[in-house]
């Protein structure tokens, strides 16, 4: 049997991964011609080695991808957390090295299994986006463990270890400008032993021989006996096992940094090579692990820009998926929706007039139009500095309704589109000295044509995919076009608030927080406009069933493109003011952990309706001045539960609270409502309709449809 996971051949019968040496062969001297400072044999190898490490996290990946199809956004944390302990024994409790590193990867094997049992196998019934979406939250706990690991080894600050001196530090050779070391040829005693280990498993044992019957075929698998759950633990334990490996195998190079969330840019190498093998190939991820490694070393010695590898990954992933959309969008175009969302109801007509409903609804927003005009002036400057700050990402936060909620598409890159507007603002108002109004106009947009550029891979790419891009893309933009440091001239790092209408001046913090409250609920009719419109309905049509849309004749490509460039527009505005707020942009003003966050509060809050979403938003929010690691625990595990429990997130609780309150209503009313119906089926037998008289339920509709009483 011919399995997925090995190499297929591509031309006439030569295997892929000799094309690609012959590719790397090619491009070598070329780039050597080409590059200011050439392509020096000691950079390039230092890239390979350095590179067949990231080969290892690479095959996790697919691995988990080709058993559970979702990509791991937590595959990183996995061998973060694992690797970090070990390298707290080593240098804290003073181990020795491989006893405290063999320990670091015993425990990512663990680990990896007690996440499949405890998070994994819960989500079994769950679509492949919600267990994908799942990792994201896995991957919060995990980064808040990580920034726990110091503590619990006496450390006085999370912060970095500093490059870690292993045993094998010595020198072995010189080649170029490269000192090769001891870790190095560890890396390369070691991994190769791992893969030959790898494929022993898959090729000759029984697990290894079922994991990949399991791949090919999951449903024929289950019919033939295969025991699919103990497999799927098993590959999660490989999994985990492999990603600390990676970790400690190139900790004496790039040292440890207990960093929580940094795992989006950890995991990009490996990524971009996944999607080379088409999260398949096992031998084409190693091989194009160890060619982006060599690409990354000589991005970083051809210039002083570290950044521009991370433009380079996501050029790399974009192509890759967009060449290889036949073979790798059939699971993703099945699975592309994100619909497990409680789109919110309206009050139903029949109860929507009464002096009680009309009162408990009068009641609410009065309440909440007072606590909103109040705050400021309970609060002193700085709280409300943080709370104009929750209003603009509540902006965003609306901004993933209309494109994820309604749209079905998961962005992971919310926020660089949000620095971008902010970019645009900040130039206009200080070099331009440009109305306020415009400055936020030109940011819209600015935003919308971001958004419409990163929404044209989407006709292609989808579902699983498209989170992936535009994570990339978030990486990418933060790491290099958003960063000061390279492109001074255009990003301004201080900047004046302005006077609005000449008369309000926005450097007090009460004048900014209400023209953030505007804003905010500007955007809450917008969008609530926009779904009442025809727009939203055919928004969410296209989302629910793409086919049956375009057999209505509806213009599907045109909604989904109009879909991102509504979405990046709110987003853009609210860059805009959250520059303002901010009085400039600083190095990792954006960073992708924002656009985790932010995706993350709207999912609690429940992506089916707006007042859900600011109800996330606020809520979590509200734990800013708690500690990064607490904070990620808490956020991540509401997350696991809200997807676990209640798809529709807070939103859903709050919806189920007033449909509650409506059914005694009606109830009291005597009256029948259609959308409440299912009340009497569950209702007491003294309050149901008499099956055995059906003029009760023609007298109970009667009533209903006149709007009167029984």
């Amino acid at each position: 049997m011919k399995s997925r996971l090995g190499s297929r051949p591509a031309v006439r019968g030569v295997p892929r991964p000799l094309l690609i040496a012959a590719a790397v062969l090619i491009a070598w001297p070329l780039a050597a011609a080409l590059l200011p400072h050439g392509a020096p044999v000691g950079i390039v190898l230092t890239g390979v080695i350095l590179g067949t490490a990231n080969g290892l996290l690479a095959i996790g990946l697919i691995l988990i991808y080709r058993t559970n199809r979702i990509v791991n956004f937590a595959h990183g944390s996995l061998g973060s957390v694992a690797g970090l302990v070990g390298v707290e024994l080593y240098v804290k409790d003073h181990w020795n090295y491989l006893a405290a590193m063999g320990l670091g990867v015993a425990l990512g094997l663990v680990l990896g299994g007690i996440v499949e049992l405890l998070v994994i196998r819960r989500f079994a019934r769950s679509s492949r986006l919600v267990l994908t979406v799942a990792t994201i939250g896995l991957a919060q706990v995990l980064g808040g463990m990580e920034l726990l690991i110091p503590e619990l080894f006496h450390a006085h600050h999370a912060g970095p270890l500093g490059g870690i001196r292993s045993p094998f530090h010595g020198k072995v050779f010189s080649l170029g400008p490269v000192i090769f070391t001891k870790d190095h040829m560890l890396i390369l005693a070691v991994v190769p032993v791992v893969i030959a280990l790898l494929a022993w498993f898959l090729g000759r044992t029984d697990a290894g021989i079922a994991m990949r019957a399991s791949a090919e075929n999951l449903d024929r698998a289950r019919l033939l006996g295969i025991p699919v759950a103990k497999l799927s633990t098993l590959v999660w334990f490989v999994a985990g096992g492999l990603s600390a490996l990676t970790y400690v195998l190139t900790v004496p190079t790039k040292g440890a940094v207990p960093s929580g969330l940094a795992g989006p840019e950890l995991l990009l190498p490996a990524l971009a090579a996944a999607v080379l093998a088409r999260m398949e190939s096992l031998p084409v991820a190693f091989f194009s692990a160890a060619g982006l490694g060599a690409l990354e070393q000589l991005v970083y010695w051809s210039g002083n820009r570290p950044s521009e590898v991370d433009v380079v990954f996501l050029v790399v992933i974009l192509i890759g998926l967009l060449v290889q959309h036949d073979r790798m969008g059939r699971l993703s175009d099945t699975q592309s929706s994100w619909t497990d969302t409680a789109v919110a109801r309206p009050v139903p007509t029949e109860l929507r007039r009464l002096p009680e409903v009309r009162g408990v609804k009068a009641g609410l927003y009065t309440l909440l139009a007072v606590a909103a005009v109040a705050a400021p002036f309970v609060y002193g400057p700085s709280t409300t500095t943080t709370l104009s700050l929750t209003l603009v990402w509540a902006m965003v936060g609306i901004s993933l309704v209309v494109l994820t909620g309604w749209g079905g598409h998961i962005s992971l890159g919310q926020f660089a589109i949000v620095g971008v507007g902010a970019v645009t603002a900040a130039n206009l108002v200080t070099k331009l000295h440009a109305d306020l109004f415009v400055a936020l106009l030109v940011s819209a947009v600015v935003g919308g044509v971001v958004a419409l550029l990163v929404g044209l891979p989407a006709l292609r790419i989808r579902g699983l995919f498209l989170a992936v891009t535009t994570l990339a893309f978030a990486v990418a933009l933060d790491g290099y076009f958003l960063n000061p440091t390279y492109f001074h001239r255009y990003i301004p790092e201080s900047l004046v608030r302005p006077d609005l209408w000449q008369r309000f001046p926005l450097e007090r913090a009460r004048a900014m927080y209400f023209l953030c409250l505007s804003f905010l609920v500007l955007f809450v009719f917008l969008a609530r406009g926009v779904r009442r419109a025809r727009a939203g309905r055919v928004l969410i049509a296209s989302r629910d069933n793409r086919r049956a849309a375009e057999a209505a004749s509806v213009p599907t490509t045109g909604v989904i493109l109009s879909g991102f460039v509504f979405s990046g527009m709110l987003a853009g505005i609210a860059g805009g003011l959250h520059v303002i707020v901010l009085h400039g942009v600083r190095v990792g003003s954006y960073q992708p952990v924002a656009s985790l966050e932010v995706f993350s509060m709207a999912v609690i809050g429940g992506l089916g309706s707006v007042g859900g979403v600011l109800l996330g938003v606020f809520s979590l929010r509200a734990l800013q001045n708690v500690s990064s690691e607490y904070r990620l625990l808490i956020t991540g595990t509401s997350l696991l539960a809200v997807l676990l429990v209640v798809p529709g997130g807070l939103g859903q609780v709050a919806f189920s609270v007033r449909d509650w309150f409506l059914k005694l209503v009606a109830r009291r009313r005597g009256l029948l409502v259609p959308s409440l119906v299912a009340d009497y089926r569950h209702a007491p037998e003294h309050d149901r309709p008499d099956e055995d008289h059906p003029e009760d339920e023609v007298d109970l509709l009667a009533g209903a449809l006149s709007g009167g009483r029984r």
